[in-house]
């Protein structure tokens, strides 16, 4: 796949700065902006994405075009990006992974309400009692 007819996407979720009017740091001076003086935990990372953006644009023409779309970052072919009127929305392109999760029956659910109601009603009866 020739990188000359591929665009990068990379979603930005932080930039190490509160999104409120005031633009507080999120974390201490040392791991703020683009190339920051101490590495990132991963807790770190999710609240300043920047030297994470500058180290995938580096890679780019090699590691990056490996990665899938479901990633935080990842490249499309000029073709696909055509194909959708050269629409060059993230979303567009970006593929969500949806975990399944399974409910409990909601009869079950119930049960389990009207048994804890129970313990309720009786530790109320427990401590009535001992004030008396």
């Amino acid at each position: 796949m020739s990188n000359r007819f591929l665009l990068s996407y990379y979603d930005m979720q932080a930039d190490g700065w509160s999104l409120d009017d005031k633009r507080s740091p999120l974390l201490s001076e040392e791991k703020l902006g683009p190339v920051p003086s101490a590495r990132l935990s991963e807790d770190e990372h999710a609240r300043n994405n920047l030297p994470d953006v500058l180290a995938r644009w580096q890679e780019r023409n090699d590691g990056e075009l490996k990665r899938t779309r479901t990633e935080q970052s990842f490249c499309v072919p000029k073709a696909d990006i055509a194909a959708q009127g050269y629409d060059l929305s993230l979303n567009r392109y970006k593929e969500v992974v949806h975990e399944e999760v399974e409910y409990r029956a909601p009869k079950e659910i119930l049960e389990s309400l009207a048994k804890l109601e129970d313990e309720i009603q009786q530790g109320m009866k427990e401590l009535e009692g001992m004030l008396k």
